[in-house]
């Protein structure tokens, strides 16, 4: 009986394709997308739970399209943990272009309580805020990170005026 053995050379030239192969099909995104707050409102309110509507504005910075299968985030306000939201809502976002999402947080009791303790007293015209969070891509392993940190100013009517950036 004659045993038969593949040359080393060929394995090696197979296993190469194949790395090639997979990684044609994979997009690779130089810059992480921006993800902005665009505006928030209140929603649900219990005394111990608290929903608010966002609308998130998610930039692509990069030549090939974001395929967003859904994310995870998080906000904080002057400092502090405020809300936190997760979304499945696919949207594709494409090449040097932009999308508006609009999703939802949740707050609880405590964070609402420390935003008040923390702002009573103070004088303020801007509230500062942070956005973090993930970016799942459809049919892609891995997420893209973001973080984003801007003001919120107010008018003297009380109105959001025009979002300044940091």
């Amino acid at each position: 009986m004659t045993e038969r053995y593949l040359n080393p050379g060929i394995i090696v030239c197979l296993l190469f394709i194949g790395l090639l192969t997979g990684c044609a099909g994979i997009n690779t995104y130089t810059e992480a997308p921006r993800v902005s707050l665009a505006s928030i409102e209140p929603k649900d309110m219990t005394l111990l739970e608290q929903r608010y509507g966002i609308r998130l504005r998610i930039m692509n910075p990069n030549d090939a399209a974001l395929p967003v299968a859904g994310l995870s985030y998080g906000l904080e306000i002057n400092d502090r943990e405020f809300a936190y939201g997760v979304s499945r809502q696919a949207v594709e976002i494409p090449a040097f272009g932009e999308a508006l999402l609009d999703v939802e947080v949740v707050s609880n009791l405590l964070n609402v309580m420390q935003q008040i303790q923390k702002m009573s007293g103070e004088s303020r015209d801007s509230l500062s805020y942070r956005l973090t969070g993930k970016i799942s891509l459809a049919n892609r392993l891995g997420s893209l990170p973001f973080d984003y940190s801007g003001n919120l100013s107010y008018l003297p009517t009380g109105k959001p005026a025009p979002e300044t950036e940091n």
